[in-house]
């Protein structure tokens, strides 16, 4: 009983692990994603230079290793280009448009509404079970990221604001759909690295429709961040915490993301930081301690 104990404290760990990774990455991004912006590059093409690149390294890399071939990559294509028309195209090009007039900080915070859209795609599509925890935990966590973000919220303009939500219906729906598409034992980093790539090069058909092409070489530092860690590490982490651990638990993050979010936001870009902001922290992570508490993380075999 004692190696089989210390083997589910062990998978545990890495669970954690991951998700404080995760925590860590993704509440940087949103600033990168700004500072690419402001740097001048235009949104989708940015977006589609991120994901193009990060695909398309991850899938080199697979090829080249023989983690991956052709063959095996050609079952996969059609159900990771659905999944990236919610993860990739719909999640992150409306994330990027947002983020234009909306501050890294706001979006960030507005993303912790994540784990309930999560919750409620995950009860209607996987059939989840919810109980007074769960309830518990997305009243705190939601009411912390309303208090952080409902002042800059009304300072926003509608359409921008708008997006930004999408951005997060979209993203709560992907994580969802995610186990319905793809079996446990196929590879969530082959999934990964495909459906940035197919998600990217439809953003980058987006962006030659939608806008007048922009890029910079002062934006060139962001895009390699958002490169490695927000989509080679960070995406592929998420998908793995989706598999081990469920939806639900893997968009906790979004809670935690926010503080680091806000913080980075207010240092680098002198965004706004206000008591509300400081409270709504406090229930932020008391949220993902509810949330933690409430999840049966489920270890792999």
């Amino acid at each position: 009983m004692l190696p089989c104990r210390r083997r589910i404290a062990m998978s545990r760990r890495r669970i954690y692990g991951l998700f404080a990774l995760v925590c860590l990455i993704f509440g940087s991004t949103f600033l990168a994603i700004r500072i690419g912006l402001d740097e001048g590059a235009s949104p989708l093409f940015f977006a589609a230079l991120r994901f193009v690149s990060a695909g398309g390294c991850m899938l080199a890399l697979l090829l080249l290793t023989k983690r991956t071939s052709f063959t095996r990559l050609r079952p996969l294509l059609l159900r990771s280009a659905v999944l990236s028309l919610f993860l990739t195209v719909g999640t992150f090009g409306c994330m990027f448009i947002a983020e234009t007039r909306v501050d890294s900080g706001l979006m960030a915070r507005l993303d912790g509404a994540g784990p309930i859209v999560t919750a409620v795609f995950a009860a209607v599509l996987l059939g989840k079970k919810l109980n007074l925890r769960h309830g518990m935990a997305f009243v705190t966590g939601s009411a912390g990221v309303l208090l952080m973000a409902a002042p800059a919220a009304s300072r926003s303009e509608p359409f921008f604001l708008a997006m930004a939500m999408a951005s997060v219906v979209l993203y709560a729906a992907g994580n969802a759909v995610y186990p319905r598409l793809f079996r446990h034992e196929e590879d969530t980093v082959t999934v990964s690295a495909l459906q940035s790539f197919v998600g990217g090069i439809l953003l980058l058909v987006a962006a030659l429709m939608l806008e007048d092409i922009a890029f910079t070489s002062a934006a060139v530092p962001a895009l390699l961040y958002l490169i490695v860690g927000g989509s080679i590490v960070a995406h592929t982490a998420t998908l793995v915490l989706v598999r081990e651990a469920g939806p639900v638990f893997a968009s906790g993050w979004l809670y935690a993301a926010p503080v680091a979010a806000t913080a980075l936001g207010a240092l680098v870009l002198g965004e706004g930081v206000g008591a509300s902001d400081f409270l709504g922290i406090l229930l932020a992570l008391g949220g993902v301690f509810l949330l933690n508490r409430a999840e049966t993380v489920r270890t792999g075999a």
